[in-house]
């Protein structure tokens, strides 16, 4: 579009998404206009530049579903930047929520880095237990896995068939041949 200026705000808006000229033009019509709503809108100038900054931008992809028939382009220009500075506030509001949520709280604890470290430590050493398992006769290393899946010894007895008693026994020999493994930290010292 050629634009000398005289083209109505409805071709201009039209134009936007595909000639800069158009769009200077636009800009230059509602530049004013725009500021001053997002200036009784806003509470700092940063947001009223960004406000308006982000009015613009949407605009150009916005101005496919500009309609005539719905209204003139003031209007609809004005809905953009009452979006933009709904949605700006909508987002201070969240970030302020969330620093209410956060402030004077620790995001870790003592307890909680001891987890982390601890879960660290266990997945560093998985593979050499899953070695070590491998090595211990298999109805040790039965009970093993079922008391680690979170069965108590007497459940993972019975559910392997065998006694408490037996079972408890499977247990301590393989605890006993996974440390010898292992090498116990505890025992170097």
């Amino acid at each position: 579009m050629g634009t000398s200026g005289d083209e109505s705000d409805a071709d201009l808006l039209a134009a936007l998404p595909d000639d800069v000229t158009a769009f200077e033009v636009f800009y230059d019509r509602y530049l004013e206009r725009v500021t001053a709503m997002a200036a009784r809108r806003c509470p700092s100038a940063e947001d009223v530049a960004d406000v308006v900054a982000q009015t613009f931008v949407r605009l150009i992809d916005a101005a496919r579903r500009y309609d005539p028939a719905r209204g003139e382009p003031g209007a609809f220009v004005f809905g953009v930047t009452a979006n933009v500075a709904r949605d700006l506030h909508r987002r201070g509001a969240r970030h302020r929520a969330l620093v209410a949520r956060l402030s004077g709280r620790d995001l870790l604890d003592a307890d909680d880095t001891e987890r982390i470290e601890a879960a660290i430590d266990a997945a560093r050493t998985a593979g050499q237990v899953s070695d070590a398992l491998a090595e211990v006769p298999a109805g040790e290393a039965a009970m093993v896995r079922l008391v680690a899946d979170g069965r108590t010894p007497g459940q993972a007895a019975a559910e392997l068939g065998i006694t408490p008693g037996a079972g408890w026994t499977r247990l301590s020999r393989a605890r006993t041949r996974l440390r010898a493994r292992l090498i116990d930290p505890e025992e170097e010292r």
